[in-house]
């Protein structure tokens, strides 16, 4: 499975060459400004043999297209694809990472026009392996938010998109046993099996009491995770080896499908091919070699385990509930509760580290007089000039009568569904993918229709 990560400019609807995109070219990411850079990037690799994904939330529109255009221009229907996931979450961006581009209700539609062309496109026997959208909480638990905000906040998010999805006439059948929750397992180990199990629990109970489902396939909600990074140390960095070790073993304790670890110099770089080698090789050892896929829920029973899951289930209803009553997500995240929560948790997390009422190795206890020196990952700093330089023969090569005609039909179907929501984006945004046009060029069309983001004052 490979995932491509995105650099921020194209995260945030911004071509290569744009002046807001200096200085971050090629660095959190892949810079994707067109079709052109997905040929080149995946070229070699068998679609039908090697399943792949990317991490788009505001710009999932165009993910979508940059695939479909690449399988067609590959002579491949799409539905054949091996494995094929977008996380398709904006609401993950106005919630603790901030790479947002439209106001909250356009980008939720938007994203739901996502979800509704896979339905709608490709019911068939590999439709399945199809993941349009999952919900993203690690952001907000790196952000501050205590395990059962985590819980609390992600189902918001996720009945939000359920609603969505439900008003342009899709069944929860069609689409939320594709979904998932993409959460993260923190430093407590007990709390965190508590979490996933509490997680799952309050699902069921929350479908049946306001879907009146009884379809286990929709009952029984999909977690995957990717480990907490943040909780990983620049000092002693090899230290981070156990921790993370121990955050892929309270996911499998806790009953979690698919597991992303993180690499124990995150915390310096991003991960070099070795250190990504070996976070891949935790999960296999604890999985294959330990005996933990030998039993389901393997800390059920015990009385504290029990409590605690009880307890973080209530509390995630709680602030499920507070959500709700403000208004649902778009006002809570106008009234800055997301960021206030988070903000509370980081300063009291801080407080106890420096106070040393929490112990972190090579911080506050055991610290090191020398560190190890371990290769890090570095950016060419040719990458920039040589992507700007690609950008440039697209936009020499390509028909760009035809990129304009598709753009002026994207415009009119944008303008289209800022008074119609029904309108589906997916179909112009593919044309004008196909014809080479950029992610620049066509979000900023959008922008211009739906507007842009203003993050909100009130955090205090």
């Amino acid at each position: 499975m490979i995932t491509l990560a995105l650099d921020l400019p194209t995260q945030i609807g911004y071509d290569s060459d744009d002046p807001m995109a200096e200085g971050e070219v090629g660095k959190a990411g892949v810079a994707l400004a067109s079709l052109a850079d997905a040929e080149r990037v995946l070229d070699g690799i068998d679609l039908g043999k090697v399943g792949f994904g990317f991490v788009a939330n505001c710009i999932g529109a165009y993910a979508l297209s940059v695939t479909l255009a690449l399988t067609e221009k590959r002579g491949m229907d799409p539905a054949y694809l091996r494995h094929f996931r977008i996380q398709n979450d904006p609401l993950k961006e106005y919630t603790g990472r901030d790479t947002y581009i439209f106001p909250v209700n356009a980008a939720i539609e938007l994203a739901t026009d996502v979800v509704e062309y896979i339905c709608r496109n490709f019911q068939d026997k590999w439709y399945w392996q199809w993941i349009p959208q999952y919900v993203c909480t690690a952001q907000m638990r790196w952000g501050g938010v205590s395990a059962a905000q985590e819980i609390g906040f992600a189902f918001a998010n996720f009945f939000t998109y359920i609603d969505s999805a439900l008003e342009r006439g899709l069944s929860l059948a069609e689409f939320v046993p594709k979904m998932d929750l993409h959460s993260t397992p923190d430093s407590d180990l007990f709390e965190e099996v508590a979490k996933f199990r509490a997680t799952r629990r309050l699902w069921a109970k929350l479908m049946k009491e306001r879907y009146k489902c009884n379809d286990p396939k929709v009952l029984g909600l999909r977690i995957s995770v990717y480990t907490a990074g943040n909780r990983l140390t620049a000092q002693q960095p090899l230290n981070n080896l156990a921790r993370i070790t121990m955050q892929v073993l309270a996911a499998i304790l806790g009953g979690v499908e698919h597991i992303w670890a993180t690499a124990y110099d995150e915390a310096l770089a991003l991960p070099t091919s070795e250190s990504t080698r070996i976070a891949n090789q935790i999960k296999f050892i604890l999985h294959h070699e330990f005996g933990l896929e030998n039993v389901i829920d393997p800390m059920g029973g015990s009385y504290y385990l029990e409590r605690l899951t009880s307890q973080i289930e209530e509390e995630a209803r709680y602030w499920l509930e507070e959500i709700e009553n403000m208004g649902g997500v778009a006002a809570a995240v106008d009234e800055g509760l997301y960021y206030r929560e988070q903000l509370k948790g980081l300063y009291k997390y801080q407080k106890e580290v420096e106070s040393e009422e929490r112990k972190v190795v090579g911080i506050n206890l055991f610290r090191a007089d020398e560190e190890i020196s371990i290769d890090l990952f570095q950016v060419d700093p040719e990458d920039e000039p040589r992507q700007i330089q690609r950008l440039k023969r697209v936009r020499e090569t390509r028909d760009n009568k035809l990129v304009q005609r598709c753009l002026e039909e994207l415009g009119e179907v944008a303008t289209k569904k800022a008074s119609d929501k029904k309108v589906n984006i997916v179909p112009a945004m593919l044309e004008a993918v196909k014809a080479y046009a950029t992610v620049g060029e066509m979000y900023g069309i959008l922008r211009k229709v739906f507007g842009e983001f203003k993050a909100p004052v009130k955090v205090s």
